[in-house]
């Protein structure tokens, strides 16, 4: 088998997670327009790009043998490129990992809101006016004591 198809072999993998990151991207729309944070947003595009980088490369690379036959770059050459790709690429998807982390975190808090701008205020004129037949309300905390019963006589 050639290389190339090891590395067709290789990025089917990371295929699959471009088609769910995908997916992801789209949910997490329709969910930013429900009022959910735009950091799961964020993430699902850092995912797909570095995902997509990351494929990308893994073709690129490829071509490493020829790279070293011809002379132009050495082995230690070729490892310092290796590590100058694959630590952004990795830094590009912790960072994606993370932003997941703190938008589920996030997620679990109820909204706050400032004041007097919460969705359901409660009423407007508290306390009310007294209903016609009921006494108005005393300030405090009354106590109620239950009537008393007369023996039978």
């Amino acid at each position: 088998m050639s290389t190339f198809t090891f590395a067709s072999i290789d990025v089917i993998p990371r295929v699959l997670q471009l088609v769910v990151g995908l997916l992801g991207l789209i949910l997490s729309i329709k969910a930013r327009s429900r009022g959910v944070s735009g950091l799961m947003v964020a993430a699902f595009v850092l995912m797909l790009v570095a995902t997509a980088a990351g494929i990308i490369w893994r073709f690129v690379s490829v071509n490493v043998p020829s790279w070293a036959s011809s002379g132009g770059l050495s082995v230690d050459e070729i490892q310092w490129i290796f590590m100058g790709v694959g630590i952004p690429l990795d830094a590009v998807a912790l960072l994606s990992w993370l932003l997941v982390a703190i938008a589920v975190a996030k997620s679990g808090h109820p909204p706050r809101y400032p004041a007097g701008f919460a969705p359901n205020p409660g009423p407007v004129n508290y306390p009310m006016t007294p209903q016609p037949g009921f006494q108005p309300p005393q300030p405090g905390y009354p106590q109620s004591n239950p009537p008393t019963q007369q023996p039978p006589s």
